[in-house]
């Protein structure tokens, strides 16, 4: 199915990419702006965020909610978020029904307005949805430990921006913004479903964005530079969370790099799912935590490899540290073996499987590989690339980037911490033994 994907640039720089798939009389149209925090400089931090939500909120042909409400009333849904690199516009119609879906996303890109009052009225729903996320201490942490990771870099401050910000940041602001990086050479139209074929598709998308002009006028992402930490690093923070947490954090490479593969590999055998070395060795065989996992985080221009575990007060930080890093060197010191690597390649075709079933999966999954990896062909060619894959690239690629001198680490200590929970754990070793 893979192989009839078909692409096409208009005139004016918009990429559109077509797969068909009918199964289900169903279309998934989704526009993939190039634009995220990373653009953002200080004064306007969360402004694409801030964006995200004003394209709901009114254009030169249609009413504030009236795109979502139309998408809705024909049973359809729309949604929208904001990343660090990429602001995304999802569709899912029935098939009759795509042109009026692509007829309001092209509105929406040449003809917003910034109604002065609503955009008063949204910024008191962005300063409460950023509250929201503050107060919790896990998500505040995180984005602490960002900032100490990416320090100097745009990649320092979430999608969710700067509360200062959020507060000052003008209309003009706005409208200076979107004219820069809301453009069709800076968007990538990505269609997938029912439809009758690609020719058509190309001929809709042109008649409602082939007129719109090119106004690019942005700082290129490749301007930016990402800060790499020298030497271990750890902080600790008291917060109002029940359990301690803690977390390690590595530099990674970006989403387009030939490591990012075999780095995703070797993390799901060192940190996620039940049979996971952190989880066997740390939660089931020496009781030092109750949760225990991992993930990596790929941005367009750096990543964040991260492990992390959740604790019981009654054991020693510096204990479970140790064991952590111990057995994120284990990888490198004593390799993987056979049945680690044939179960993360199985696991990784069923992922695959999933990825294929539904139209607006498969949209998203071929927008982020364009947009964030560089070319969508980079997730076409995944099951050739997982071939490849030996265990000597798994244990390369954690020596490179799981060094501990580029280690941060973070310690979130509850500012109470329940009696119960100090028996709930010393419980667990006394029973274990």
């Amino acid at each position: 199915m893979l192989d009839t994907i078909a692409e096409k640039i208009l005139s004016n720089g918009l990429k559109v990419i077509c797969l068909k798939k009918n199964d289900a009389p169903i279309i998934a149209a989704q526009i993939w702006y190039k634009t995220g925090s990373v653009n953002e400089r200080d004064g306007i931090r969360g402004i694409s965020h801030f964006i995200e939500h004003m394209m709901f909120r009114g254009s030169s042909r249609y009413k504030a909610q009236e795109h979502a409400q139309r998408i809705n009333d024909i049973g359809g849904h729309s949604n929208a978020f904001t990343a660090e690199d990429v602001t995304a516009f999802i569709n899912a119609v029935p098939r009759d029904y795509l042109e009026m879906a692509l007829e309001m996303e092209a509105d929406r890109m040449a003809g917003l307005t910034f109604n002065a009052d609503i955009l008063e009225t949204e910024r008191k729903v962005i300063i409460e949805e950023y509250h929201t996320y503050m107060n919790n201490p896990v998500t505040k942490a995180f984005l602490e430990f960002r900032q100490s990771l990416f320090a100097g870099h745009a990649y320092g401050v979430s999608p969710l921006g700067i509360l200062e910000d959020l507060h000052t940041f003008t209309r003009q602001d706005c409208c200076d913004y979107h004219d820069a990086w809301y453009a069709p050479d800076n968007a990538v139209a990505v269609i997938v479903g029912d439809f009758d074929t690609e020719e058509r598709i190309f001929e809709l998308v042109d008649k409602h964005f082939g007129a719109l002009s090119k106004k690019t006028a942005g700082e290129a992402h490749e301007r930016l530079k990402v800060h790499t930490p020298q030497g271990l690093t750890r902080m600790k923070r008291r917060v109002e969370f029940d359990v301690p947490l803690l977390i390690l954090g590595y530099p990674a490479p970006e989403s387009a790099n030939q490591d990012a593969l075999p780095l995703e590999l070797v993390q799901m055998i060192a940190s996620q799912g039940e049979s996971s070395r952190l989880n066997l060795e740390l939660v089931r065989k020496r009781s030092l935590a109750v949760m225990a996992g991992g993930m990596n985080h790929y941005l367009r221009l750096a990543g964040i490899s991260l492990f992390f575990s959740i604790f019981t007060p009654d054991v020693s930080v510096g204990k479970l540290e140790k064991a952590m890093l111990d057995q994120i060197e284990r990888i490198t010191d004593e390799g993987i073996t056979d049945l680690e690597m044939k179960k993360i390649k199985n696991t990784t075709l069923t992922n695959r499987t999933f990825e294929l079933y539904s139209a607006e999966h498969l949209c998203q999954r071929i927008g982020f590989a364009e947009v964030v990896e560089g070319n969508y062909h980079s997730w076409v060619r995944r099951l050739e690339s997982l071939q490849k894959v030996s265990i000597e690239n798994l244990i390369d690629v954690a020596g490179k980037y799981w060094d501990p001198s580029h280690c941060q680490v973070l310690h979130l200590k509850p500012k109470k911490a329940s009696p119960l929970l100090y028996a709930m754990g010393l419980g667990r070793r006394l029973f274990k033994k």
